[in-house]
């Protein structure tokens, strides 16, 4: 397991992100740790699409994604969010450079089976090299959801499962998934822990519903691929819900 922390924001977090988003980051840079962000950027797509009246619309929480959906996908999350996800931590004094999946191969993907959802995949192999040389140098790779086939098909990937994909490359210590809750919620109070083991119980219970049982389904993943934690939060500094192995629910 190596000393890196993913962490995994909002695509409307390039200008809402806090001074403790920035302090902790820091934090864990003089601590010798290595960071990485994903970004999504759902809000600001369908902002866009909107705007060219382009029909927004999803399937099992994930955007169907048209070539002309795709296209604006593309546009929107390396030409609008990512630059101003990269400007802002610029301005609080940390690196970063934006990265995507045709950054030497960064991120290679297949298409999912399900062709009602058009152009969106899941990652299948992640270039960990170029990753790792800019986080040795202290700078902070900010990277788009996006995969590459191999036939060079660019895919829209879901930010958690890319998230997810990249923790797991990496074997990170820690993925973090800043979400709009506090975390895992039962009975309205935030679950502190859960054991992977014990996920599919809480599905089956429907304890855990809705778009949070891809979250961990994902996270559970995570785990399995050698990432030692991970924190679903609606802050950096929160503790949130943590999901490991061994560990009980709480």
């Amino acid at each position: 397991m190596n000393e890196i922390i993913v962490v995994k924001i909002g695509g409307v977090a390039g200008s809402h992100l806090h001074e403790s988003f920035f302090n902790q980051i820091k934090a864990w840079q003089e601590q010798g740790k290595q960071v990485v962000l994903v970004h999504g950027g759902g809000v600001q797509i369908n902002k866009m699409m909107e705007a060219l009246q382009i029909p927004v619309e999803t399937k099992a929480g994930l955007r169907v994604t048209t070539k002309e959906t795709l296209a604006v996908t593309k546009m929107v999350l390396i030409g609008q969010v990512q630059p101003e996800i990269v400007t802002a931590l610029d301005q609080e004094g940390i690196s970063a450079v934006g990265l995507h999946a045709g950054d030497a191969g960064l991120m290679h993907a297949e298409q999912l089976a399900d062709k009602e959802l058009g152009f969106v995949g899941e990652i299948t192999e992640v270039q960990t090299d170029l990753i790792q040389s800019l986080t040795e140098q202290q700078i902070v790779p900010v990277i788009a959801p996006l995969g590459l086939t191999t036939t060079a098909q660019w895919l829209n990937v879901n930010a958690d499962l890319a998230a997810c994909a990249i923790a797991g490359a990496l074997e990170a210590e820690q993925l973090i998934l800043l979400t709009d809750v506090a975390g895992v919620l039962e009975e309205g109070k935030v679950m502190a822990q859960i054991d992977t083991a014990d996920l599919e119980t809480l599905f089956a219970k429907e304890i855990i519903t809705g778009g949070m049982i891809p979250k961990l389904a994902s996270a559970k993943n995570a785990v399995t691929q050698g990432v030692g934690q991970v924190i679903i939060t609606n802050e950096i500094t929160k503790q949130g819900t943590i999901i490991s192995d061994g560990v009980k629910v709480g």
